[in-house]
């Protein structure tokens, strides 16, 4: 599997790990993932510029885009031969230069915390750790039912209050991150952004 396509597996994938135990939320905790979800509430859709990199120090660019509930599209500049789309049921990873496409199911991916139409970092997800300290607002999530597969890291900004980057950790302990930059909420977006067709990469 080419480097670039394994590095975003690792980033879409909570694979078995352990998970650091983690102590009580204090209400101030509380406030914060509160002020999280009312946030990413407001996010109907988005474009930006991403960056991910990996522990390797792998890295590739490009440009995200996002529309609630369940779409979201990377498209990987050159030299990555990468395109990402979630068309609201599946996550599709194809390689370009190899033609080959892989799907996993949406709701198996940590990405689709943020697809929901109406985001709760409760029930079907867990709250770990809240850090919020020199205006950075880091949250640690797991899978509530399957606490041991791993965990995602939302990184905030606090002035502008922004989702800044994400973070997912593997069973190795190593971790695969997306940044973003030149967030532009709210935008029009053609509904084609979030549709693949096999055909069309013959």
């Amino acid at each position: 599997m080419p480097k670039p396509l394994y590095a975003f597996f690792a980033l879409m994938i909570m694979v078995v790990g352990m998970t650091p135990a983690h102590a009580a939320l204090s209400d101030d905790d509380k406030a914060q993932i509160a002020r999280a979800e009312a946030y990413l509430d407001t996010l109907k859709t988005f474009k930006a510029d991403f960056l991910q990199i990996d522990s390797s120090g792998g890295i590739a660019e490009g440009d995200v885009y996002m529309r609630k509930p369940g779409r979201m599209r990377f498209e990987y500049k050159p030299p990555a031969q990468i395109l990402v789309v979630a068309d609201g049921l599946w996550l599709v990873f194809h390689d370009k230069e190899l033609k080959e496409t892989t799907r996993l199911p949406l709701v198996a991916t940590p990405v689709n915390i943020l697809l929901k139409e109406n985001v709760s970092l409760s029930g079907d997800v867990t709250v770990t750790d809240v850090q919020h300290d020199a205006g950075t607002l880091r949250i640690s999530i797991v899978d509530t039912e399957n606490p041991d597969e791993g965990n995602i890291v939302l990184i905030f900004s606090d002035k502008p209050f922004e989702l800044r980057q994400w973070l997912v950790t593997d069973a190795q302990g190593q971790v695969t991150s997306i940044s973003l930059g030149k967030i532009e909420k709210n935008v029009q977006l053609k509904p084609e952004l979030f549709t693949f067709f096999d055909s069309d990469y013959e």
